[in-house]
C-alpha cells in the first residue's frame, strides 16, 4: 500500500468510487488544509475528495469535471507550505492536475471513436495510448461497480489488441506489452471485487488480532449475535480518514443497539508527532509507541470505536483486501452481508441503509 493518496491517483486501475466525497465534506476538507498546509493528513484528504469529484463526473459530465479540476488546480496555487514533506506532496499533487486534465480529453471521446482509431493506425502510438487510457477510465469504475460486465468488456478488449498487434508488426511491440500489463492490472481488480461479491453470505473469518487498541480486547463470543463492521484501514491513508465521520455517527446511533465498529490496521513505523497533533512516519518505532499513537490519534479525531492490529494477514486475505478503506459488515447470524471498497457517499449511504436494515432506523439527535 502506498502512504501518498497521489501515488495511488496515478495507478492505472483507479476507481473514482474509492475516493468521492460529498461536496460539503470537501469543502470541510479544503478549509483544514488552507488551516494548516503543512498537515500531511490535511493534503491527502483533500486531495481524495478533489481528484475524487473530478473522477466522478469526467464519463457523465466532462465540463463539471474540468471546472472541478480548474477550482482544485487554483487552490493548490494559494498554498504555502514551509515543511519539506508537505512541499514534496503538494509537488505531487499539482502533478495530477495535467493527468486529469488528459483524462477529461478522453472523457469527451466514446471507447469505440477511440477503438475505431486504432484499427485504422494500429501502429500509432498516440492512438493506442489514447484507447488504453479510456479504457483504463471505464473498466476501473466497472470493476467495483459491475464487475461481471467488466470482465466481458476486458475480454473483448484482449482480443482486439491480439488483432492489432498482429497488424501493426514488430515496432509497436513494446506498446502493445504495455496495454497488456494494464489489462493484467484491471483483470486483477475485476477478479478481486468478483471474489468480493462472492463473500456475500459466507460466514464471517475468525478474529486474527495482535493487540486491541482504544478499548478492551473482543472474542467471538462477545460479538455472538451482533452487527460488525470491519473497517481497513491505515493511518495514512486520506479517504480512510474521509469515512470517520460516518464512522462516528453509525458508532452515536447504533452502538446501544447491537452494533460493533472494528478498525482492523496494521504496523506502519508512525508515531504522534505532539507538535503537529498528527501521526508522523517515524523508523524504529516500536509496537508498544505505535498503539500509544493510535490511542491518541483517535482521540484527536472523536473516534470511539475499537482498533485492532491484524495478526498476520489472515483476515486481509479472507476478506479479499487489496484496497482501503474496506468496508465489510457481518449480520447477527455471523454472515457476511456487504463489502463496499472506498469512502465515497454511494458507498456511506449503503452501508448505513443495511445497518438501518439489521438494526431498525436510527434515532435522531436531540436539538
Amino acid at each position: 500500500m502506498k502512504r501518498s493518496l497521489f501515488a495511488i491517483a496515478l495507478l492505472p486501475i483507479l476507481s473514482a468510487a474509492a475516493i468521492a466525497q460529498e461536496p460539503a465534506e470537501a469543502d470541510a476538507l479544503r478549509q483544514a488544509v488552507k488551516a494548516d498546509p503543512n498537515s500531511i493528513e490535511a493534503i491527502n484528504a483533500y486531495m481524495g475528495a478533489a481528484i475524487g469529484e473530478v473522477l466522478s463526473s469526467i464519463e457523465t459530465d466532462p465540463d463539471a469535471a474540468e471546472k472541478a479540476l480548474g477550482e482544485m488546480g487554483a487552490f493548490l496555487k494559494t498554498l504555502t507550505p514551509t515543511s519539506p514533506e508537505a512541499q514534496q506532496l503538494m509537488a505531487r499533487a499539482n502533478g495530477v492536475v495535467p493527468v486529469l486534465q488528459q483524462r477529461i480529453t478522453l472523457g469527451r471521446k466514446t471507447l469505440d471513436e477511440l477503438q475505431e482509431a486504432v484499427r485504422q493506425a494500429p501502429g500509432d502510438a498516440q492512438a493506442l495510448s489514447d484507447y488504453r487510457e479510456k479504457l483504463t477510465m471505464q473498466l476501473s469504475e466497472q470493476a467495483y461497480s459491475a464487475p461481471t460486465e467488466a470482465s466481458k468488456v476486458l475480454a473483448g478488449a484482449r482480443d482486439f489488441l491480439a488483432e492489432m498487434k498482429a497488424k501493426a508488426g514488430a515496432p509497436a511491440e513494446e506498446a502493445y506489452a504495455q496495454a497488456g500489463q494494464v489489462l493484467d492490472q484491471l483483470s486483477t481488480a475485476i477478479e478481486s471485487n468478483l471474489a468480493r461479491d462472492a463473500l456475500v453470505g459466507k460466514p464471517a473469518a475468525p478474529l486474527a488480532v495482535e493487540a486491541w487498541v482504544n478499548g478492551s480486547p473482543l472474542t467471538e463470543a462477545d460479538l455472538k449475535g451482533k452487527v460488525v463492521l470491519l473497517d481497513f484501514w491505515a493511518v495514512w491513508c486520506g479517504p480512510c480518514i474521509a469515512t470517520f465521520p460516518h464512522l462516528i455517527e453509525w458508532d452515536e446511533q447504533y452502538g446501544d443497539k447491537g452494533l460493533v465498529i472494528l478498525g482492523l490496521t496494521n504496523y506502519y513505523q508512525f508515531d504522534w508527532d505532539e507538535d503537529a497533533q498528527r501521526a508522523a512516519p517515524t523508523p524504529d518505532t516500536t509496537p508498544e509507541q505505535e498503539r500509544a499513537m493510535l490511542e491518541k490519534f483517535a482521540a484527536h479525531h472523536g473516534l470511539t470505536h475499537r482498533f485492532a492490529i491484524q495478526d498476520g494477514d489472515s483476515m486481509s486475505e479472507y476478506y479479499q483486501v487489496s484496497g482501503i478503506p474496506q468496508a465489510v459488515v457481518i449480520d447477527q447470524e455471523g454472515k457476511v452481508r456487504m463489502v463496499r471498497v472506498g469512502s465515497g457517499e454511494a458507498n456511506a449511504k449503503a452501508i448505513g441503509d443495511l445497518l438501518a436494515e439489521l438494526l431498525g432506523p436510527a434515532e435522531k439527535a436531540a436539538e
